[in-house]
């Protein structure tokens, strides 16, 4: 399956080759990000990583700031 994604912090688009029944945490794993600072939106809604996509979505990642 396909999903959309949205790297708002690079400010670019891709589209990510998945198998079906794959998570958000799948999903974070294939692009290089890890679940622990990563929050990702779908429908304009947080979704947790255990969440399934399915084909043809479109999910926006955000990587929370750190620092001091």
């Amino acid at each position: 399956m396909k999903v959309t994604v949205q790297l708002v912090r690079e400010n670019k688009e891709i589209v990510v080759e998945l198998p079906e029944k794959a998570t958000v945490k799948d999903l974070l794993k294939k692009i290089g990000y890890r679940v622990q600072g990563s929050v990702v939106v779908k429908d304009g809604l947080p979704i947790v990583e255990d969440e399934r996509l399915n084909d043809g979505d479109k999910v926006q990642v955000f990587l929370a700031a750190s620092g001091g």
